[in-house]
């Protein structure tokens, strides 16, 4: 289904939401609409039924700010109202037919710089509810006012709230939100492969959930708050040569209280994490793990502090790896440094362990 054979214009300027949504709900399951080059004007969500595909010609990827706004894709109009610029909902929401399932969105770039930065907050992708296997390839997304790529909770339907899993992204980035980057509620059983988060309002990944999921080659950017902030870890989460670089809090900042949960990393790299608005210190790691019941297990760690790309800003993290009233944190290996302490064990921790094979300063 091409837009514009439902009279969208990629102009531009003209209000093309009407027209890419009727090449939406045009699709039967397996079909995809497809969005020639050009920048599609829209003020109102898109929503991808179950089974469909939304494939765009080109995505961008990490940028430098003030770079050139991306020459093909969505860009809300100022005067945009609504949840989210691509909205995904399960059957009870969208009113289906059959469960919301495997939708995808492909070589698509959201550009949000148009919207007010005093209003409403809107997300790039919002998925909510009972959603299975839901596919990001070559996507990117910016400068919205609120989360770049979220999912969220059902709360009415029947059983009680669902929200979506089996997730796959692929080549995503994600930048500049006025929130967090990437949210994951529930997002069990999911893969993730370099997705990119740089310069976020909030953490650059929130996460409630993901258990039974691996996350390969993801990083976490000068986001304003932390750069992964891992609220609960059911299941294991296996995290493979993800990095984070300049947050201004924790580079990873683990908070679970999943008492069977295993965090297991393995040759990350948090650098310069901790900057706390330039001025450093506040008890800030590469990795902090706080009132935490989950096992945190680590191999290859490397934690590096420095300054700003300019040399601007004071050094941080203040520590390498800390921990805090926490059941389980082991070190087998890596290197360690941080500006008061390299290894910093706080209160009431009962296992906090660093291998031989560790190396600090």
């Amino acid at each position: 289904m091409n837009v514009k054979d439902h009279g969208a214009k990629g102009d531009g300027t003209t209000d093309d939401t009407a027209a890419i949504q009727a090449a939406l709900d045009a699709c039967r399951p397996g079909n995809v609409t497809v969005l020639p080059a050009g920048v599609y004007r829209t003020s109102a969500p898109l929503r991808i039924g179950p089974y469909v595909t939304l494939q765009g010609s080109h995505a961008g990827g990490e940028s430098q700010p003030g770079a050139q706004n991306p020459v093909a894709g969505l860009r809300p109009l100022p005067s945009f109202t609504g949840h989210a610029v691509v909205e995904i909902l399960d059957q009870q929401l969208g009113g289906y037919s059959m469960q919301a399932n495997a939708q995808r969105v492909f070589s698509l770039s959201i550009d949000g710089s148009d919207l007010p930065r005093g209003g409403a907050e809107i997300d790039g992708i919002r998925a909510t509810g009972q959603i299975q296997h839901l596919q990001l390839r070559d996507v990117h997304v910016r400068a919205v006012t609120g989360i770049g790529i979220n999912t969220w909770y059902n709360f009415d339907v029947t059983g009680g709230p669902q929200a979506p899993f089996c997730l796959h992204y692929d080549r995503v980035s994600v930048l500049w939100t006025g929130s967090h980057g990437i949210v994951l509620n529930n997002s069990t059983d999911s893969v993730f492969h370099d997705v990119y988060v740089l310069g976020v309002g909030g953490c650059g990944w929130w996460m409630s959930g993901a258990g039974n999921s691996s996350f390969t080659s993801c990083r976490a950017e000068w986001s304003s708050k932390h750069g992964f902030d891992i609220e609960s870890v059911p299941g294991v989460i296996k995290m493979v040569a993800c990095s984070t670089d300049r947050n201004g809090w924790h580079g990873m900042y683990v908070h679970a209280t999943d008492t069977t949960g295993v965090l297991l990393l393995s040759a990350v790299q948090l650098t310069r994490d901790g900057k706390n608005a330039g001025s450093g210190g506040g008890g800030y790691a590469g990795l902090g793990v706080a009132s935490s019941l989950c096992k945190v297990i680590a191999d290859g760690l490397v934690v590096l502090t420095g300054k700003d790309d300019d040399g601007a800003g004071a050094v941080s993290p203040q520590y390498g790896v800390r921990a805090d009233n926490s059941a389980y944190v082991v070190v087998n290996s890596g290197h360690l440094q941080g500006v008061t302490s390299p290894w910093q064990s706080g209160s009431a921790n009962t296992k906090f362990v660093k291998g031989t094979l560790v190396g600090t300063g």
